[in-house]
This record gives structure tokens, sequence and C-alpha cells, in this order.
């Protein structure tokens, strides 16, 4: 082939190629890149908002105005987020956008946390009676009367049965052990009069703990409820107790947070606030965090109970905190919500929601869930 001809052949080449191009219609259209997901911190308020903020900086992504004052902590579960208020109603939200897609109103108040209890059912104390509701549907599985106002239930493997069991504690003085489908396995009534507005904590399948408005911390087996042994305070125990290792951490109304051993029931060390103490405390590495009426939050060592620092606040501290990437989160009633280093205590942020806070956050890791000491949420 000479030169010309060449020349020739790609010349035409490119026609075809350019006239091809010029003359196919069924390209794709440049869309704009969908939005990425990333993890998002829940927290409800007593001005009826349900509030989705970014973790790092605290700035809002979205709110949600509900029907009444939010106690119980938002839950995920079901590629969902449910958030319960005082007034009795259940709402499911889309936790990306906090669109609703359902909603439910209960015949009582919704004080305690829901639990996500497998993979179609969701556990709802609301007044006296705990509902197992379909979370697509809302309606019942099946329910629970309590007979009393209901905290938040629990669910462990139980040494000697089959399957695990739920566990809760109401104000009409009485733990109740249920199995999956919601029939009595056992209760348990304290020799003192008093109310349990305590959430029980299970960590092994051996034993559960739970404060009671008498002062007196409990421990049960989970198998049939009887006492092991019950620790005495000097005030009412409001705050959810939490073990770790051989340590059974609970505040008490008498202005101080509790080591008590998990298996004699003997005081370890305890640390004096200058008020009383609802919040229950979460543990990072080898620290106890929690917050107090006295308007300060408290980091403390878990060995011995040594305050490493504290940090004053607008308000007293009911919530809970949780800690997610060395970082502590809470709210106060002095309506901010802070990011505090879990270490030294220096402020990450703090933001002003406009709310005071009963509830404790939540975080959304997008892989998973960071939650409170005395939620009933799990990874999902």
């Amino acid at each position: 082939m000479n030169l010309r001809q060449r020349s020739w052949l790609l010349a035409a080449s490119a026609f075809f190629v350019l006239t091809g191009l010029n003359s196919c219609k069924d390209y794709s259209p440049d869309l704009p890149f969908p939005d990425v997901y990333t993890p998002t911190l829940f927290v409800g308020s007593n001005n009826h908002i349900l509030y989705a903020t970014d973790p790092t900086d605290g700035k809002q992504k979205w709110q949600f105005a509900t029907d009444g004052e939010i106690h119980a902590t938002p839950v995920l579960h079901a590629q969902a987020l449910w958030v319960g208020t005082t007034t009795g109603t259940l709402y499911k939200l889309n936790q990306k956008n906090g669109a609703e897609i359902k909603k439910r109103t209960f015949d009582g108040p919704i004080a305690g946390t829901p639990y996500a209890f497998a993979g179609n059912m969701l556990l709802v104390p609301a007044g006296n009676v705990l509902h197992a509701i379909d979370v697509n549907t809302l309606d019942d599985i099946w329910s629970y009367d309590m007979g009393g106002i209901i905290s938040s239930p629990t669910r462990h493997k139980v040494a000697g049965l089959n399957d695990n069991a739920i566990f809760i504690a109401g104000m009409n003085n009485k733990v109740v052990a249920l199995d999956p489908n919601g029939t009595s396995l056992w209760e348990y009534t304290p020799t003192d009069a008093g109310a349990f507005y305590s959430s029980p904590c299970v960590v092994n399948d051996s034993f559960l703990y739970v404060g009671n408005d008498n002062g007196r911390l409990y421990a049960l087996k989970t198998l049939n409820g009887s006492e092991k042994w019950a620790y005495k305070t000097d005030g009412q125990i409001q705050s959810s107790p939490i073990q770790i290792g051989g340590n059974v951490l609970v505040g008490s109304n008498d202005r101080n947070l509790y080591s008590v051993d998990s298996a004699s029931g003997q005081l370890r060390w305890k640390v004096q606030t200058g008020d009383r103490i609802v919040s229950s405390p979460a543990v990072f590495n080898q620290y106890v965090y929690f917050g107090s009426y006295d308007r300060y939050f408290y980091c403390v060592d878990i060995i011995d109970g040594k305050v490493k620092w504290k940090m004053v606040t607008g308000g007293l501290v009911k919530s809970s905190p949780v800690i997610y990437k060395g970082d502590v989160y809470f709210g106060s009633f002095d309506k901010i919500l802070f990011r505090l280093d879990a270490m030294d205590g220096s402020q990450k942020f703090s933001v002003n929601i406009n709310g005071q806070m009963e509830t404790s956050p939540i975080i959304d890791t997008v892989g998973g869930a960071v939650v409170p000491s005395i939620s009933g949420n799990y990874r999902y």
C-alpha cells in the first residue's frame, strides 16, 4: 500500500468513527453522584424533636418532629431508625433522611428503650405492657402485661435453658423473665417495698443485676430469679447498672457511684458527687464515665474510683454517655450535646439543640451501631 492509499484509509476511518459517535443517541447522561451516607449520631429531646447530627463536627443533618417528649434512646433495627415518645407513639423512620415510614400509638408511654429482637421483631415497653411487634406491620406478635410501667428490656442466653430469655423490670416492684414467645418463666419481688426504674443488666448466662427505688442493688439468678445478694445504698437507684469484669457499677440518689463485687456483693469503692446520679455509666479502657445532677460529667478510674477528670456543664446530666473512636458523647439539661476527648476531657464540640436531653445518643457507624450501656440495641 502506497502512502497516498494509507492516508486515504486513515481519513476515511476517522470520518466513520466521528460520524458513528455523533449519530449515537442512547448515551448515558452525566448525573450527580448519590450522597454518601456517613456515620450519624441520633439524639432525642424533651422538645419533641429527634436530631440527626454528624459525630465529627456536630452539624445537623436533619430533624424530625414527634408528638411528645423523647425519653427512650432511639434504636437501629431492620434497616430503620425507631423512636418512641412519652405519648406512646413509636415512629419507624428512614435513618438516612428522617422520612417517616410508619408509626403506631400504644396505650401507654414509651419510657424504656425498645429492644431489637431477631430479624422481624422489636420489643417495645409501652406503659405496663411489653409488646413484641412485627417490624413491617407494627402489629403485635405477642404482648405481656407487667402490671407496672416497664423500663428497658434486655435479652440473654440462660444457663440451663435451650433458648434466650427476655428480662424486664417494672414500677410494680417486679422483675420478670419471659421466653421468646412471651410466656413467663419466673418473677421476682423483693421483700422490701420499692419500684424498679432501673433496667436489668445481663452480661453472662447466670446472673442479672438491677437497682431498686428502695436503694438496693440486686443480683438474681437468671435461671429461676432467686436472689444471690443485695447491696444497700443510702438513696434510690434509678441508674441502670453495668457489669465490667468483676465490677457492677451503678449510681444512686445518695450522690455516689458504686463499684460492687459481682460475686460477693461487697463494696469495692464508691465516689461521691455533688448530687444524685441517674445517668448510667459507660466504660472505656479502664475508665468509667457518667453524669450527675450536680451539672458535672465525670471520668473515674475503674480500679479505685479516683477522679481522672470532670467537666462542668450548664445543667444537670441525666443522659447516659456513648463512646465512639476515643470520644465520649452525652447530652445535658442545658440543651447542649457534648463531644469530649475520653482521655483528658478536652472539648471537641458543644452544640445547642434547643432542647433538654434525658435520652442518650446512639451512633450509626454505617457498618453497625454504638449504643449506651442501658440500651437494647446491638449491631444490625
